[in-house]
């Protein structure tokens, strides 16, 4: 039998905690430890996809916004918000696919350049940040 060396990866434990596995599971070591983390992560796939929002979101050029994530633009003195809903830019129960469109629907159907007229305010924010100092 030959093994395919590109399909594992190497993790460190301590020889102490590998010693007692050799000791219980003479031969079979590797086998039941990836046992062990494939039932971890049985067990906690549901908690991790519940509470971990990571998957969804954003990407505005390099920039990720998260679900949750707000948007806005003030537009004769009104501030106009919008959300990242389910992956996706929603304003007005509406979805724009890119935030240039955003920003030209939220301002009145006007030419602008989304980076300087936009404001985004991430889960994870506790201020709106002009956009294009998010975008370095």
């Amino acid at each position: 039998m030959t093994l395919n060396l590109d399909s594992f990866v190497a993790v460190p434990v301590s020889s102490e905690l590998y010693a007692e596995f050799a000791r219980r599971f003479p031969g079979g070591v590797s086998s039941v430890l990836e046992q062990i983390a494939q039932d971890f992560l049985d067990r906690t796939a549901e908690d991790f996809d519940a509470r971990d929002p990571r998957g969804q979101g954003v990407y505005w050029e390099a920039l990720f916004l998260p679900e949750g994530s707000q948007i806005r633009t003030k537009h004769y003195g009104e501030f106009k918000i919008a959300e990242i809903l389910n992956g996706a830019i929603t304003w007005q129960s509406e979805e724009y696919p890119s935030m240039s469109q955003l920003a030209r629907a939220m301002r009145g159907d006007t030419s602008n350049n989304a980076w300087k007229v936009l404001e985004i305010k991430r889960p994870s924010d506790v201020k709106w940040e002009p956009a294009i100092f998010l975008r370095k």
